[in-house]
């Protein structure tokens, strides 16, 4: 181990000694989420000036609940909650840490009635709590396109169909899954996974999909879908492998590493979540490929990544939910 790799495996361990003081005290819960978000150098969440210091109630033994800071150039008073996830919610900060540990610590997530057993919260408030830390985990730009190898592949995520008259050996094997959500996922080979809900998987669909998130330089693999057929020409290369036939590997040609997280995020959703709503599932589908794509991290760098990640995102009450078709 050099002494790079020997300083951050040691600021690491730092912030994994911090956290179980910060999930107990609120005072430390607070100043654990100002230093993820600001670090050494305290800045505005208002208009991003240094120029800032803290504020202290009358007897200066104790700075103030609710408004920690203000700023000199504009004024204004502010805490860490400011123009992240966290704002507007009256759940305690120390809530939160555990929260944003307990999500970020387990391959499965960690599911609303959980959150509510060990803090004591309504469940209300839990899922309140946990769709706001998913939904900070989804990306906040456009991640650049993944290259190299590329496996894509699609998936139904759902309940089994009930009185669609489907039989064993039908040729139109798709039509049992009509009742179910269609997630479509991307890996590059030791990169990066993206996956998002789709409304329907379509030839036209999936090129959207696939050329959002792809670079046209890259080795295309998929299954025998013939959807795919209209894509491939426009990739370096396209291979395919015959799922149909029992083909499941021909040389490196295989889907099944995209395969491997869709079978994490089924455990997840089935093992830890049970049921979960089409008008929400792209947020656990984005929490779960959050996960996947910081599986190289220990769990308080993952932890930090995702409390980052929530600045500069808000979702209220009224935030209208829009589902599949």
């Amino acid at each position: 181990m050099n002494k790079k790799q020997g300083k951050v495996g040691q600021a690491r361990s730092e912030i994994v000694a911090q956290i179980p003081m910060a999930c107990a005290d609120e005072d430390s819960a607070i100043e654990f989420m100002e230093t993820r978000r600001w670090g050494d150098t305290p800045k505005c969440a208002c208009c991003d000036s240094e120029n800032v210091y803290q504020q202290m109630n009358a007897d200066k033994s104790k700075r103030e609940a609710h408004c920690r800071w203000r700023c000199r150039d504009c004024k204004k008073q502010y805490s860490v909650r400011k123009g992240t996830v966290l704002e507007d919610s009256r759940i305690p900060l120390r809530h939160w840490c555990f929260a944003f540990w307990a999500a970020c610590s387990s391959k499965k997530g960690v599911s609303a009635k959980q959150i509510q057993r060990q803090t004591g919260l309504s469940y209300k408030s839990a899922l309140f709590l946990m769709h706001r830390i998913r939904f900070a985990m989804a990306p906040t730009e456009p991640d650049p396109k993944l290259d190299g190898t590329v496996e894509v592949d699609e998936t139904y995520v759902g309940g089994k169909p009930r009185n669609k008259g489907w039989k064993f050996g039908d040729p139109n094997r798709r039509a049992q899954w009509s009742t179910k959500t269609r997630v479509v996922g991307m890996v590059q080979r030791d990169g990066e996974v993206r996956a998002q809900v789709a409304p329907t998987i379509t030839a036209k669909n999936l090129r959207e999909i696939v050329m959002d998130n792809v670079d046209t330089t890259a080795r295309l693999i998929t299954d025998e879908y013939k959807g795919y057929k209209k894509i491939g020409p426009e990739f370096k290369s396209h291979e395919t492998i015959n799922h149909s036939k029992k083909e499941y590997a021909r040389g490196d040609v295989t889907t099944n590493t995209i395969e491997g997280f869709f079978g994490l995020l089924k455990r997840k959703l089935y093992g830890t979540h049970h049921a979960v709503s089409k008008a929400h599932l792209n947020r656990y589908v984005h929490e779960a490929a959050f996960i996947y794509n910081h599986r190289h991290m220990d769990d308080g760098a993952r932890t930090e990544a995702a409390i980052k990640r929530a600045v500069g995102k808000r979702l209220t009450y009224a935030e209208p939910i829009k589902k599949p078709a």
